[in-house]
């Protein structure tokens, strides 16, 4: 009985996301542009639309849109990307120089192909500084190009855009495959790219029109960093060093504060990266993936799109006091989550967060004004009460700066906090100094410490002691746990369950082996205990007929949910089946049941993406922009959704072409065939609605 009912269903053809929408909209040119080895020269292939048109097309049709997301990623490695690019491209011509089209004539050396990436879907005279590594950021001013190597000023560069409206057109198409509403109505946004890498879009209307857009593209990291690296990159000295890694193995709660571009993230993950013992790490992003954690087995990246749901920030992190991390990460703190972070820290959670202030002191009147926002969860309207828990419960504020001219991103300020007093009449927080830069007279930087790490694990002060109370508890209490060995629990209870049923298959009780299973199941679905669930249901098919015959049933009907890819139908049922152990154990695939929910969570995850692009290709569609609508929506094939999902969006399609053949941009015999497909699909719904209402 194991493995009945497999399911083959393939599920969407490419794992990265839905394949692309494959339509043939040229064909038979190779006799109006020459055979193939009339080619052109670089530059005439450049300039001629219906080439580049092509190209654009074969490039994102060649991709899944997880790809396709890589591959527009401004700082993507340029190696890997390159060797894609040209493999689709060399093949996309040799096929046009056998059926014909305009790609026929293009040569295939690797410098013109990589210029057709740059010119169609890539970032076009900006490209080359966006694969050279040493560019830290690179802005986009309308048609200009401003680049900053590492360690030094920006620079305008000669290249420059043929127009500013292109600009905007790559950022908008940018935003729409990473799911970011960026139109009149939202000009403003941040882009979560890869590897780190922010992308801060601004189009008119809030900017003029002629301007087309702002583009400022920072790279990330891929390496994970801890206080070692900041330091051997000029953040601080060794003494600061030494203070930091005290005040992590203390466990304490620290504000970063600083301006944009200051390095506030990368010492938070600094800190994290240095934490004492082997944590839990929780760590919550807004779009961005730029915080980078070595423990990958001990994270859980939270991340949150605020654009979509403005309290998802506030909620994840009230919810982090059920998952009790051992240090919780928020990324920045920009509105009313700060009242979920504030009572985090209270509870004694070790929490790391950064914001935009211009000093220690501003950093926590700052964050304590925005845990009293309306919606703020505990103090909203409350700043008084947010600032006194805030300046008792954070530890250490960090000021940060990023000094330009010298390249140089380093702390500036690291304060103490002890509570809150009335200083005439005004609650404020007390600030005990602890360390700040100076410039000597020589010019080297150096930094003033008040005090330093004694031999014993405390703080030793040049004069006084005036460590607060509070933080004095941790040093003391972090001396004494550095001599505790943790141990790992001995508590198995997913193999204790299979032990035990085993000895009840054995003694001839499969009903209560099937049953010590079950219990099991509903505290963890571990694949291991569908093994054992099935030795059990084996051994006496007869007593287990009803349920055999239910999971025969539900197995079938989630098989036809997925083969007329009705994902989100078929997840309930999915989940119908994985709610009782004996029918998940029956219906098991060959291939377990991990592969069919991926399948599952794939076609949802097409679905989500399908409805979106429609939408935004719609709004784009209702601007003018019907390029731009043809472009968000290539990439779906309406064979793999919904017949609900499919028809509005090849309609969409339809209407976007429409446009573009009025304009003369667009191919008569592609509109033919998108018409031809919608046409196709009416008829099968129209069927459908007709078979069911026969039956």
């Amino acid at each position: 009985m194991k493995g009945g009912n497999a399911m083959n269903h393939p599920g969407p053809s490419n794992s990265g996301g839905p394949p692309p929408l494959s339509i043939e909209e040229d064909g038979g040119l190779a006799t109006l542009l020459g055979g193939p080895t009339d080619t052109l020269g670089r530059e005439a292939v450049l300039r001629e639309a219906a080439i580049l048109q092509a190209a654009r097309d074969e490039l994102q049709h060649a991709f899944s849109t997880d790809e396709r997301r890589r591959l527009l990623n401004p700082f993507a490695p340029a190696g890997e990307r390159n060797t894609e690019v040209i493999t689709v491209l060399r093949r996309a011509i040799g096929q046009h120089r056998t059926r014909g089209g305009p790609l026929a004539r293009v040569p295939t050396d690797d410098e013109t192909l990589l210029a057709i990436f740059a010119a169609t879907i890539g970032w076009g005279p900006a490209q080359r500084y966006l694969d050279d590594p040493r560019v830290n950021e690179v802005k986009i001013i309308g048609r200009r190009i401003r680049v900053q190597e590492s360690g030094k000023p920006f620079l305008t560069v000669a290249e420059q855009f043929a127009s500013a409206a292109e600009v905007r057109d790559r950022a908008m198409l940018l935003a729409s495959l990473m799911g970011v509403h960026l139109d009149a109505q939202n000009p403003q946004e941040t882009l979560p790219a890869d590897h780190g890498t922010r992308i801060h879009a601004t189009i008119p209307p809030r900017i003029p029109t002629d301007d087309g857009a702002l583009i400022c593209i920072r790279r990330g990291r891929r390496v994970a960093w801890d206080v070692h690296d900041l330091m051997q990159r000029g953040a601080f000295n060794q003494q600061i060093a030494d203070l930091l890694l005290l005040l992590a193995r203390a466990r304490c709660s620290f504000l970063i504060a600083g301006r944009t571009g200051s390095g506030k993230t990368a010492l938070l993950e600094a800190l994290a990266n240095s934490w004492p013992g082997d944590p839990h790490i929780l760590t919550i992003e807004d779009h961005m993936q730029e915080i980078h954690i070595r423990r990958a087995d001990l994270w859980t990246r939270e991340q949150v799109n605020t654009q979509r749901d403005p309290d998802a920030f506030g909620r994840v992190a009230r919810e982090a006091l059920r998952q009790t991390p051992d240090l919780l990460c928020p990324g920045e703190i920009r509105g009313n989550e700060a009242g979920a972070v504030l009572a985090l820290v209270l509870s004694d959670h070790p929490v790391i967060t950064t914001l935009h202030a211009r000093s220690c002191s501003e950093a926590i009147e700052r964050f304590a004004s925005f845990a009293a926002m309306p919606g703020a969860y505990m103090y909203e309207g409350r700043r008084g009460d947010a600032l006194r828990d805030a300046a008792s419960g954070f530890d250490v504020v960090i000021k940060l700066d990023n000094w330009e001219e010298l390249g140089l991103r380093l702390i500036t300020d690291i304060a103490l906090l002890d509570g809150a007093v009335v200083d005439q009449g005004v609650l404020r927080p007390a600030l005990v100094p602890l360390a700040r830069v100076d410039v000597l007279p020589d010019g080297r930087i150096d930094w003033r410490c008040r005090a330093t790490v004694s031999a014993g694990g405390l703080l030793e002060w040049d004069e006084g002691d005036p460590t607060p109370e509070s933080l004095r508890e941790k040093l003391v209490r972090a001396r004494a746990l550095a001599q505790v060995r943790q141990t790992a629990t001995s508590l198995d209870a997913v193999a204790d369950a299979i032990s035990r049923a085993q000895t009840h298959t054995l003694a001839g009780e499969p009903e209560r082996a099937l049953a010590t299973l079950r219990t099991a199941w509903l505290q963890r679905r571990d694949p291991r205990l569908i093994g054992a669930a099935q030795d059990a249901l084996n051994q006496a098919p007869g007593m287990f007929a009803s349920l055999i015959q239910q999971a025969d049933t539900e197995s079938a009907a989630l098989q036809r949910l997925m083969a007329s890819n009705r994902w989100r139908d078929a997840r309930l049922a999915f989940d119908a089946i994985m709610t009782d152990l004996a029918l998940a154990a029956h219906a098991a695939p060959p291939g377990g049941w991990e592969a069919v929910e991926a399948l599952i969570r794939q076609g949802i995850a097409a679905e989500l993406a399908a409805e979106e692009a429609r939408i935004e290709a719609e709004r784009a569609l209702n601007q003018g922009q019907a390029r731009l609508a043809v472009d968000m929506l290539a990439r779906f094939t309406p064979s793999d959704l919904p017949l609900s999902i499919a028809l509005p969006l090849i309609r969409v399609r339809e209407q976007a072409m429409e446009q573009l053949v009025k304009a003369g941009q667009g191919s008569a015999a592609a509109l033919a065939t998108v018409r031809a497909q919608r046409g196709a699909l009416e008829a099968s719904g129209e069927h459908h609605v007709s078979a069911t209402t026969s039956a």
